[in-house]
C-alpha cells in the first residue's frame, strides 16, 4: 500500500483576497506561508482584553495623529502581491501618511504596534511562526501578546541588533511602548476579565 504525498501550491495574496471576498459566512481567515487558515471565533474574555488594549491605544494614538485598527485590518510584509502572508491581528497601530489609494486597501504594510490576544487553539502559531513574520516587517517596533487564561503580557520590542522581550505578570507592571509614547498598567489590560 502506498501513500500519496501531496505538495500544496502556495496561494498568492491576490488569490487570497478573492477567496475572502467570496465567503458567505463571517469566518476570519489569514494567509500563512501561502496557505489559507481559518481563525477561531473569539470568546468574550478574548474580546474584552483586545478592547481594553484597543480602546486605550486608540485614545492615545488619535492625539498623535496615528491610526488604531481593532480586529478588522490585515497586515502584510509588503505591497508585493506575490507574497504569501497576510495576518489579521487583534489590534494594530500605524503612524504613516494616508492617501485615497491606501485608505481603500484592506491591509497595511507599515504597522508600528501589533497586539495579539492568545486563543488556546492558536497559541503555538501566534507565539511562533506568526511572531517571526511580524518581526520581519521593517516598520514594526512593538509586538504585544496578551494571554487570556492568566495575567501575562509578553512585550517584544525592536532594539538595535534585534528584539528584546519583557514578560509582565503583575497588575502594577507597566506595558511601555516607547515608539508611540504609550504606557498602560497590566491591571488595565485585564480590566473586567474574570480569571479562574
Amino acid at each position: 500500500m502506498s501513500t500519496l504525498a501531496q505538495k500544496l501550491i502556495p496561494v498568492t495574496i491576490a488569490d487570497f483576497d478573492v477567496f475572502v471576498e467570496n465567503q458567505a459566512d463571517d469566518a476570519v481567515y489569514e494567509l500563512v506561508d501561502g496557505q489559507i487558515v481559518m481563525m477561531t471565533n473569539p470568546n468574550q474574555r478574548h474580546e474584552q482584553i483586545a478592547s481594553n488594549l484597543g480602546w486605550a491605544l486608540k485614545g492615545a494614538m488619535d492625539k498623535r495623529g496615528c491610526r488604531t485598527y481593532q480586529g478588522g485590518m490585515r497586515v502584510q510584509i509588503s505591497d508585493n502581491m506575490q507574497g504569501v502572508d497576510k495576518m489579521k491581528p487583534d489590534v494594530v497601530v500605524r503612524c504613516g501618511p494616508s492617501d485615497a489609494v491606501s485608505d481603500t486597501r484592506n491591509y497595511i504594510t507599515d504597522p508600528l504596534v501589533i497586539v495579539e490576544v492568545l486563543s488556546p487553539s492558536t497559541m503555538d502559531y501566534d507565539r511562533g511562526d506568526k511572531l517571526d513574520l511580524y518581526k520581519l516587517i521593517p516598520t514594526m517596533r512593538h509586538i504585544v501578546i496578551a494571554y487570556q487564561d492568566q495575567m501575562r503580557v509578553e512585550h517584544y520590542r525592536r532594539v538595535p541588533g534585534g528584539w528584546e522581550t519583557d514578560v509582565l505578570t503583575k497588575g502594577d507592571d507597566k506595558l511601555v511602548l516607547e515608539a508611540v509614547a504609550f504606557q498602560m498598567p497590566v491591571a488595565q489590560v485585564y480590566f473586567d476579565v474574570a480569571m479562574g
